[in-house]
């Protein structure tokens, strides 16, 4: 019961703490607000053990530790510190004789020699692309898509780009701008590498292709990501608890709606000439030609006399049927429902008795079947006498055999329209549902046709995917031609649209005056929103995400959401702290990484000094009194296992491996 209510003071003290946050002209914000408040740049408070703190972090740590009648832990020994250092940077161990030379280094700055030395190694982009590759629900594959191609054969390029954003510190603001508007933020040929970042959007889950699910996704992995904020939630309604108005979701919903993904995604650069390149140039040919092929014929089948005619009867068979009947009549004689349909609607459309090609179907289809054979005789004698102006290609066919069934008549006109195309308008425009292009055959195919051409769309797929000469394409998102100007979905049903709202950014992060965005679809204006100093949100969202990876626990528990049901930060003026420094720092990730890593809290040991009254105090080490003990994490146990038995296979970037096979790839499981 003591510890109970050591427990409850100590989470009173905390929320009190958070709720007395002031801003820069010393007024209260409301606790619920904190995370809306300006990002200040509190002065290091004071504190009485001055010897300890070895960065300005550690002040902020020391002063809550002291006001809580606490002390800090030891340094950790050399070895551990080398270990916990390698994990955190690179996700690797270090190796034997690397323990043993940082163990008997003498010069006091061996430490900060190891720090910028791990920061330069090429798996600490591995490592930590991992980390906003979690974020950013990065997959190979797009879920479940019923029968399409579910690999993503360009994934892996925005995996590699989020590696070398990592190596290369990438500023934090220009590495969400390229995610989110590369297509815009990139004018110069050098830049054109920076396409692949649009994975970002790109690789979520397609939810059987539904635009507005898959709009959903891409406003909260955006929001959630790099703002932390639960958007998502006003979907169908104002969000429940923050600021959020169902109006601004759809504003958002606007930008990514006035947006697409082009149909040939573009080079990040100039392929290779190289015998694979050969190779793979000619399996896609080939595998493409299968599908086009396969689609020209379908579409010339529809052209065949013999098809025009089936189709001709059907349809006057079912002239008066309702649309369902009329598609399980074509369906039972195997032919294409819409086609039929069309068909139909053609006859109904020529009806009239002057008509100068169709005159004489509907004249024998009046004729019922005992008798056809005099009665369209007699009908064909009175209609070529008359003054109409019947085709003389067809007055000359029917001169020639006058049909003697129905059937003979669909023969006669399947002959007369077959394989027509601009050469003579009349004919043409009578063939003309048998005039479908094979770029638009396919969704009017049978189940059977089209489960056909995914399977082949599958296998060019593969090429793409897996062939080891295919080079990498930019997964973009480009604007619209035309921006889609948004209107509110009524409880988030896309059939139930209410009033119209502009394109625009989020009014609890926007002046009084805000404007509606204006460059297309306003996803360039958005990113620069985002990313802008005056933003709140975005800089203390990524120290706290960083903070959270190096010391075990985040500042804010809830690193996805800073809204008013998370719980207030531990450390608000630290995490503050953090923040502005990262921006100072020109929103150098690596920067913000070294700060943190050179303070006496992170090189603290993992086990403090048995003392109850302090681990009744803080029972959760919320205060940072010693080093959070942690699970390695699943990547980094088997790359450390690979590591340690001389397995690794250090190769960078690529299309994804397997790593569960029975012949399994040893390459870091970044690349799995």
């Amino acid at each position: 019961s003591l510890t109970m209510l050591h427990r409850s003071i100590f989470a009173i003290a905390l929320t009190l703490s958070a709720f007395a946050l002031k801003s820069a002209d010393g007024a209260s914000v409301p606790e619920e607000l904190w995370a809306l408040r300006p990002v200040s740049k509190p002065a290091a408070p004071e504190i009485a053990n001055d010897v300890w703190p070895k960065r300005p972090a550690d002040h902020f740590v020391l002063a809550r530790l002291e006001e809580a009648g606490l002390e800090p832990s030891a340094e950790a020994e050399r070895r551990v510190l080398i270990r916990r250092l390698h994990n955190d940077l690179t996700g690797l161990p270090p190796s034997y004789e690397a323990i043993k030379a940082f163990e008997r280094d003498p010069s006091p700055d061996a430490y900060e020699k190891l720090v910028d030395a791990l920061l330069a190694n090429p798996a600490f982009g591995e490592r930590w692309a991992r980390h906003w590759l979690d974020i950013a629900r990065y997959s190979d594959t797009k879920g479940y898509v019923f029968e399409e191609a579910r690999d993503y054969p360009y994934a892996y390029a925005y995996r590699d780009w989020v590696i070398r954003a990592f190596n290369e510190d990438l500023p934090y603001d220009k590495f969400l701008i390229y995610q989110i508007a590369a297509d815009k933020a990139t004018t110069k040929p050098e830049e054109k590498h920076h396409l692949a970042a649009m994975g970002f959007l790109t690789v979520g889950r397609r939810f059987l292709n539904r635009e507005p699910d898959i709009i959903d996704d891409r406003i909260d992995v955006t929001f959630r990501g790099a703002l932390a904020l639960t958007v998502a939630c006003a979907r169908c309604h104002d969000h429940k608890y923050d600021p959020v108005p169902i109006a601004d979701y759809y504003s958002l919903y606007g930008v990514f709606a006035s947006s697409q993904e082009p149909g040939e995604l573009p080079l990040l650069g100039s392929p290779p000439e190289s015998d694979e390149y050969s190779a793979f140039q000619n399996d896609l040919v080939e595998k493409q030609k299968a599908i086009d092929d396969y689609l020209a014929k379908r579409a010339a089948e529809l052209v065949e006399a013999d098809s025009i005619a089936r189709y001709l009867l059907a349809a006057q068979e079912g002239i008066e049927m309702g649309d369902e009947d009329l598609k399980k009549l074509a369906s039972s004689r195997k032919l294409l429902q819409q086609v039929t349909l069309s068909w139909r609607q053609l006859l109904k459309s020529t009806a009239e008795p002057d008509n100068p090609v169709f005159a004489a179907w509907h004249r024998f289809a009046e004729l019922p079947a005992e008798g056809f054979e005099n009665g369209a005789a007699d009908a064909w004698r009175e209609l070529a006498a008359s003054e109409i102006a019947i085709h003389p290609e067809l007055r000359k066919r029917i001169d020639s055999r006058v049909p003697k069934t129905l059937k003979e008549a669909a023969e006669i006109y399947g002959a007369l329209l077959a394989g027509r195309r601009a050469e003579d308008e009349a004919l043409a425009q009578a063939a003309a549902p048998a005039l479908v292009a094979p770029g638009a055959i396919y969704r009017l195919l049978e189940t059977a046709g089209q489960q056909h051409v995914r399977r082949l769309r599958r296998d060019l797929a593969a090429v793409k995917t897996n062939h080891p000469g295919a080079p990498p394409r930019g997964m973009v998102m480009v604007d619209r031609p035309e921006p889609r100007e948004p209107h509110i979905f009524e409880r988030g049903d896309p059939a139930r649209r209410g009033a119209r709202v502009p394109r625009q950014f989020l009014a609890m992060l926007s002046a009084e005056d805000r404007q509606p965005f204006s460059d297309g679809s306003g996803r360039l204006e958005m990113a620069h929103q985002i990313t802008s100093r005056d933003n709140p949100l975005t800089a203390r969202v990524w120290a706290n995400r960083v903070w959270g990876h190096l010391l075990g626990s985040h500042l804010v528990d809830t690193p996805s959401d800073f809204g008013a049901r998370s719980e207030p930060p531990t450390h608000p003026q630290l995490l503050d702290h953090l923040a502005s420094y990262l921006m100072d720092q020109e929103w150098s990730t690596k920067a913000l990484i070294r700060e943190i890593v050179l303070s006496a809290t992170y090189r603290q040991a993992g086990v403090a000094k048995a003392d109850r009254a302090a681990a009744e105090t803080d029972p959760e080490n919320r205060l940072l009194r010693h080093a959070n003990r942690r699970r390695v994490d699943f990547e980094a146990l088997r790359d450390g296992m690979l590591a340690a038995t001389g397995q690794l296979d250090a190769t960078m970037f690529g299309r994804p491996v397997d790593i569960s096979g029975e012949n399994y790839a040893k390459r870091r499981t970044v690349y799995g």
